[in-house]
């Protein structure tokens, strides 16, 4: 009696686990083996160059996360260009196992409006896990380029031809910036895209362009040590760690109020398990008094929130943009 109703029972959870399977697409047949999660090595791969904001936030991130899994690998993986569709593509076509994530930044949710043929659509195929920051972004000149302050910049746009925008790709929030201040200004400073925002910036510090949208991090150094001059900030507020740098909307330029993200996405299918597991995990890492204060010298504020809230985070921060490139007829070659 006692075998027939073990045999039974695992009959029943066999067809649980094949239900669930065959539901989600791709997902690993038995659920049971989340609990365990991660038991082997877990990537986090990053659509750009290492050096840039999203690359050094996810590997502070990693190595906590490392600690907090007794040592079992969290590894961060470059994979730049084509302005995050290699990145994502490799997560979205990963098997569902929870060994591999996204670490992205909005750009990665906007590509259906800006690309025909991409092979995924984000907001579908991707799962928001956690936010690992949320920030301002600065934009900065050279110091060799006269520039001190934003108007100033735009009056020498008007001058004189050949100013340059290095973006961290198109149709990101640096290239619709660009575009935002070419409208406003009636001016036509010239799109350089990089592949992320480190290269950008060293672009703006060799006078190969004259402008660059990045992460504050990424070039506090080169404004402490005068090489940058800091013109603007985006955000509705002046940002605590330039606070006497501008916004962009006190400059002029309107529609770079919401709070820049980094964050953790899971190809759809990966167990629901998996993907709560991991979003507490993170948050558990960004709560550590280091990698606040490591953050913070990066001048990057953690992005602890809930998945529910990050994805409405997401959803709304994806919706405003795509209005400003619909607006822009921005469009990937």
């Amino acid at each position: 009696m006692k075998a027939t109703t073990v045999d039974t029972r695992r009959r029943e959870l066999l067809g649980s686990a094949l239900a669930i399977s065959l539901a989600g697409g791709f997902a690993p047949l038995a659920l049971a083996a989340d609990e365990k999660w991660p038991a082997r090595a877990v990537r986090f791969v990053v659509p750009f160059a290492p050096g840039g904001g999203a690359d050094i936030a996810t590997r502070m991130t990693a190595e906590r996360l490392q600690a907090l899994w007794n040592g079992i690998p969290a590894i961060v993986e470059n994979k730049a260009g084509a302005n995050t569709i290699i990145a994502a593509g490799a997560v979205v076509n990963a098997p569902r196992d929870g060994a591999t994530f996204l670490a992205t930044i909005g750009l990665t949710m906007q590509l259906p409006a800006l690309v025909d043929n991409v092979s995924f659509n984000p907001m579908e195929d991707l799962v928001p896990v956690a936010p690992l920051t949320l920030e301002q972004l600065v934009l900065i000149t050279n110091a060799k380029s006269g520039f001190k302050t934003f108007a100033g910049m735009l009056e020498a746009a008007k001058r004189q031809q050949g100013l340059a925008f290095g973006s961290y790709g198109v149709g990101s929030q640096s290239h619709l910036l660009l575009n935002a201040i070419n409208q406003a200004a009636g001016v036509d400073i010239l799109h350089v895209p990089y592949k992320g925002a480190a290269p950008a910036v060293q672009a703006v510090l060799a006078g190969e362009v004259s402008l660059a949208l990045a992460n504050l991090g990424t070039v506090k150094e080169h404004i402490d040590s005068g090489r940058a001059v800091a013109l603007a900030v985006t955000g509705s507020a002046h940002y605590r760690f330039v606070p006497d740098v501008p916004t962009l909307k006190e400059s002029g330029i309107a529609g770079f109020d919401t709070p820049s993200w980094i964050g953790v996405f899971a190809a759809k299918g990966v167990p629901q398990p998996i993907i709560e597991r991991a979003s507490q995990d993170i948050r558990q890492a960004l709560r550590a008094p280091e990698l606040i204060a490591r953050l913070n010298g990066f001048c990057q504020e953690p992005g602890d929130m809930s998945r529910e809230a990050f994805a409405r985070l997401v959803a709304q921060g994806t919706q405003d943009a795509v209005k400003m490139i619909k607006a822009s007829g921005i469009r990937m070659q």
